[in-house]
Protein backbone atom coordinates (compact mmCIF):
# COMPACT_ATOMS: atom_id res chain seq x y z
CA UNK A 1 0.00 0.00 0.00
CA UNK A 2 2.72 2.07 0.92
CA UNK A 3 4.34 1.50 -2.39
CA UNK A 4 0.81 2.38 -3.94
CA UNK A 5 1.04 5.93 -2.20
CA UNK A 6 4.43 6.74 -2.93
CA UNK A 7 3.58 6.15 -6.96
CA UNK A 8 0.37 7.91 -6.89
CA UNK A 9 2.50 11.13 -5.19
CA UNK A 10 5.30 11.43 -7.65
CA UNK A 11 3.05 10.55 -10.46
CA UNK A 12 0.97 13.92 -9.13
CA UNK A 13 4.13 15.52 -8.11
CA UNK A 14 5.39 15.42 -11.49
CA UNK A 15 2.71 17.90 -13.01
CA UNK A 16 4.49 20.43 -11.07
CA UNK A 17 7.07 20.18 -13.46
CA UNK A 18 5.84 18.75 -16.67
CA UNK A 19 2.85 21.91 -17.03
CA UNK A 20 5.42 24.46 -16.93
CA UNK A 21 6.31 25.99 -19.67
CA UNK A 22 9.90 24.29 -20.57
CA UNK A 23 11.83 23.68 -23.50
CA UNK A 24 10.28 20.35 -23.93
CA UNK A 25 6.95 21.59 -24.22
CA UNK A 26 7.63 24.02 -26.81
CA UNK A 27 9.64 21.43 -29.21
CA UNK A 28 6.11 19.10 -28.44
CA UNK A 29 4.05 21.70 -29.74
CA UNK A 30 6.49 22.44 -32.39
CA UNK A 31 6.72 19.32 -33.42
CA UNK A 32 3.22 17.93 -33.47
CA UNK A 33 1.41 19.58 -36.99
CA UNK A 34 4.34 17.62 -38.35
CA UNK A 35 4.70 14.23 -36.54
CA UNK A 36 1.17 13.93 -35.42
CA UNK A 37 -0.15 12.70 -32.07
CA UNK A 38 2.67 10.47 -31.50
CA UNK A 39 4.82 13.60 -30.64
CA UNK A 40 4.29 13.73 -27.23
CA UNK A 41 4.61 9.59 -26.44
CA UNK A 42 8.41 10.05 -28.27
CA UNK A 43 9.18 12.98 -26.89
CA UNK A 44 8.59 11.59 -23.51
CA UNK A 45 10.64 8.64 -24.19
CA UNK A 46 13.75 10.87 -24.65
CA UNK A 47 12.79 12.69 -21.84
CA UNK A 48 12.34 9.30 -19.84
CA UNK A 49 16.35 8.48 -20.66
CA UNK A 50 17.61 11.60 -19.25
CA UNK A 51 15.44 11.08 -16.24
CA UNK A 52 16.44 7.48 -15.14
CA UNK A 53 19.73 8.47 -15.56
CA UNK A 54 19.63 11.48 -12.99
CA UNK A 55 17.33 8.86 -10.91
CA UNK A 56 20.40 6.63 -10.57
CA UNK A 57 22.66 9.52 -9.74
CA UNK A 58 20.36 10.82 -6.84
CA UNK A 59 19.93 7.43 -5.71
CA UNK A 60 23.51 6.10 -5.11
CA UNK A 61 23.87 9.69 -3.45
CA UNK A 62 25.98 11.50 -6.29
CA UNK A 63 24.73 14.63 -5.60
CA UNK A 64 27.86 17.11 -5.67
CA UNK A 65 27.13 17.97 -9.45
CA UNK A 66 23.99 19.97 -8.73
CA UNK A 67 25.57 21.37 -5.57
CA UNK A 68 28.67 23.11 -6.92
CA UNK A 69 27.81 26.36 -8.02
CA UNK A 70 30.48 26.51 -10.47
CA UNK A 71 29.27 23.34 -12.31
CA UNK A 72 25.41 24.61 -12.39
CA UNK A 73 26.71 27.87 -13.79
CA UNK A 74 28.59 25.83 -16.99
CA UNK A 75 25.31 23.69 -17.57
CA UNK A 76 23.34 27.34 -17.48
CA UNK A 77 25.32 28.64 -19.99
CA UNK A 78 25.91 24.97 -22.18
CA UNK A 79 22.06 24.94 -21.55
CA UNK A 80 21.31 27.95 -22.73
CA UNK A 81 23.41 27.97 -25.98
CA UNK A 82 21.71 24.80 -26.64
CA UNK A 83 18.29 26.28 -26.67
CA UNK A 84 19.32 28.94 -28.92
CA UNK A 85 20.55 26.85 -31.49
CA UNK A 86 17.04 25.08 -31.55
CA UNK A 87 15.24 28.21 -31.64
CA UNK A 88 17.04 29.42 -34.08
CA UNK A 89 16.77 26.36 -36.29
CA UNK A 90 13.39 26.01 -35.96
CA UNK A 91 12.65 29.88 -37.00
CA UNK A 92 14.86 29.65 -39.76
CA UNK A 93 13.24 26.62 -41.26
CA UNK A 94 9.82 28.51 -41.10
CA UNK A 95 10.83 31.22 -42.32
CA UNK A 96 12.64 30.16 -45.59
CA UNK A 97 9.45 27.40 -45.99
CA UNK A 98 12.15 24.35 -45.73
CA UNK A 99 8.86 22.67 -43.99
CA UNK A 100 5.80 21.63 -45.41
CA UNK A 101 3.77 20.02 -42.51
CA UNK A 102 1.39 18.72 -45.76
CA UNK A 103 3.81 16.59 -46.99
CA UNK A 104 3.62 13.00 -46.12
CA UNK A 105 7.46 12.47 -46.03
CA UNK A 106 7.97 15.62 -43.46
CA UNK A 107 7.00 13.36 -40.52
CA UNK A 108 10.35 13.79 -37.64
CA UNK A 109 11.87 10.42 -37.80
CA UNK A 110 11.26 8.79 -33.94
CA UNK A 111 14.79 8.46 -32.93
CA UNK A 112 15.37 12.28 -33.63
CA UNK A 113 12.48 13.04 -31.55
CA UNK A 114 13.81 10.88 -28.98
CA UNK A 115 16.90 12.72 -29.32
CA UNK A 116 14.93 16.13 -29.04
CA UNK A 117 13.44 14.99 -25.55
CA UNK A 118 17.14 14.16 -24.49
CA UNK A 119 18.18 17.52 -25.53
CA UNK A 120 15.07 19.61 -24.44
CA UNK A 121 15.19 18.09 -20.83
CA UNK A 122 19.05 18.20 -20.25
CA UNK A 123 19.29 21.94 -22.14
CA UNK A 124 16.81 23.09 -18.93
CA UNK A 125 19.12 24.24 -15.78
CA UNK A 126 15.77 24.22 -14.10
CA UNK A 127 15.05 20.55 -14.51
CA UNK A 128 18.13 20.09 -12.41
CA UNK A 129 17.06 22.42 -9.99
CA UNK A 130 13.72 20.45 -10.23
CA UNK A 131 15.68 17.34 -9.01
CA UNK A 132 18.34 19.02 -6.78
CA UNK A 133 15.18 19.97 -4.48
CA UNK A 134 11.59 18.13 -4.72
CA UNK A 135 12.91 14.91 -6.99
CA UNK A 136 15.75 14.39 -4.07
CA UNK A 137 13.29 14.69 -1.12
CA UNK A 138 11.40 11.84 -2.97
CA UNK A 139 14.02 9.88 -3.89
CA UNK A 140 15.24 10.24 -0.16
CA UNK A 141 12.01 8.95 0.93
CA UNK A 142 11.73 6.29 -1.44
CA UNK A 143 14.88 4.82 -0.55
CA UNK A 144 13.14 3.81 2.51
CA UNK A 145 11.48 0.97 0.87
CA UNK A 146 15.24 -0.02 -0.78
CA UNK A 147 16.05 -0.62 -4.47
CA UNK A 148 12.48 -1.51 -5.07
CA UNK A 149 11.66 2.39 -3.80
CA UNK A 150 13.19 4.93 -6.84
CA UNK A 151 12.17 1.96 -9.40
CA UNK A 152 8.56 2.78 -8.22
CA UNK A 153 9.53 6.33 -8.07
CA UNK A 154 10.70 6.78 -11.35
CA UNK A 155 7.99 5.09 -13.45
CA UNK A 156 4.76 7.03 -11.56
CA UNK A 157 7.24 10.73 -11.99
CA UNK A 158 7.87 9.64 -15.80
CA UNK A 159 4.21 8.31 -16.44
CA UNK A 160 3.26 12.18 -15.74
CA UNK A 161 5.14 13.48 -18.11
CA UNK A 162 3.54 10.92 -21.02
CA UNK A 163 0.28 11.66 -20.29
CA UNK A 164 0.77 15.37 -20.18
CA UNK A 165 2.68 15.78 -23.81
CA UNK A 166 0.54 13.02 -24.76
CA UNK A 167 -2.31 15.01 -24.12
CA UNK A 168 -1.00 18.07 -25.78
CA UNK A 169 0.00 16.53 -29.16
CA UNK A 170 -3.47 15.21 -29.17
CA UNK A 171 -5.33 17.98 -28.47
CA UNK A 172 -2.77 19.91 -31.40
CA UNK A 173 -3.34 17.32 -33.42
CA UNK A 174 -6.90 17.21 -33.88
CA UNK A 175 -6.90 20.78 -34.42
CA UNK A 176 -4.88 20.49 -37.13
CA UNK A 177 -6.51 21.73 -39.91
CA UNK A 178 -7.45 24.76 -37.95
CA UNK A 179 -4.26 25.62 -37.40
CA UNK A 180 -2.59 25.08 -40.94
CA UNK A 181 -1.49 28.08 -42.14
CA UNK A 182 -0.05 31.39 -41.27
CA UNK A 183 -1.25 30.48 -37.77
CA UNK A 184 0.27 27.42 -37.94
CA UNK A 185 3.97 29.22 -38.51
CA UNK A 186 3.26 32.02 -35.94
CA UNK A 187 2.55 29.11 -33.75
CA UNK A 188 6.41 27.72 -34.46
CA UNK A 189 7.68 31.44 -34.60
CA UNK A 190 6.24 31.91 -30.60
CA UNK A 191 8.03 28.76 -29.69
CA UNK A 192 10.86 29.31 -31.39
CA UNK A 193 11.08 32.53 -29.62
CA UNK A 194 10.26 31.30 -26.36
CA UNK A 195 13.01 28.80 -26.75
CA UNK A 196 15.51 32.15 -27.35
CA UNK A 197 14.19 34.05 -24.86
CA UNK A 198 14.81 31.03 -22.59
CA UNK A 199 18.16 29.99 -23.83
CA UNK A 200 19.08 33.64 -23.32
CA UNK A 201 17.78 34.25 -19.95
CA UNK A 202 19.21 30.97 -18.60
CA UNK A 203 22.91 32.36 -20.13
CA UNK A 204 22.29 35.61 -18.36
CA UNK A 205 21.39 34.15 -15.38
CA UNK A 206 24.38 31.94 -15.38
CA UNK A 207 26.76 35.02 -16.12
CA UNK A 208 25.52 36.72 -13.35
CA UNK A 209 27.69 34.43 -10.57
CA UNK A 210 31.02 34.37 -12.94
CA UNK A 211 31.84 37.64 -12.15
Amino acid sequence: MELIVLFFNSFMVGFSGAIMPGPLLAVDIAETPRSGWRTGPVLSVGHAIAEIAIVIVLALSVTALSENSIIVRIIGLLGGLALIVMGAVMAWDILMKKISYDAAGSKTAGHKLIGKGITASLSNPYWFIWWATVGLAFIVEAKKFGIVGPVVFYFGHILSDFVWYTVVSLILWKGKKLLMGGGLRLLILICAAFLLYLGGWFIYDAGLGLG
